[in-house]
């Protein structure tokens, strides 16, 4: 019974100090434990730490192609208000990751890998 009551304890508590909001995906509330202003807040602060850690691919033209795909696949996203960024990284290893707050990484080696827009598309998606 004290296990019991413990639970219920613990469950109101987690219920408490946590916030719902609405999935994008499925439409319906769920509890959520950060919100999108805590969600961007850490992005903007790991961003700079990514960049120092990899470095970026020093090529405009590259930049500008994939932030500009990427912004065509986020129109189309759950999530086409959040303001996206799209970040080619100086990698050889063939990678791709996001960070909290719409920050997207792909490293040259991933874009050497990739056989055409179709894929680099699935990737980009897949971080979204």
């Amino acid at each position: 019974m004290k296990k019991l009551i413990l639970s219920l304890l613990v469950v109101c508590v987690a219920a408490a100090v946590t916030d719902c909001a609405r999935n994008p995906v499925t439409g319906r509330r769920e509890i959520v434990l950060v919100s999108e202003s805590q969600e961007i807040a850490m992005g903007q602060q790991s961003d700079p730490q990514v960049r120092e850690e990899y470095g970026t691919v020093d090529n405009a033209a590259l930049q500008a192609y994939v932030q500009a795909m990427g912004r065509k696949l986020v129109a189309v996203s759950h999530r086409p208000n959040l303001e996206w960024h799209f970040t080619v990284v100086d990698s050889p290893v063939v990678n791709a990751f996001a960070i909290p707050g719409g920050y997207v990484y792909l490293t040259r080696g991933i874009l050497a890998y990739l056989g055409n827009e179709a894929e680099l598309a699935g990737v980009i998606v897949h971080e979204i």
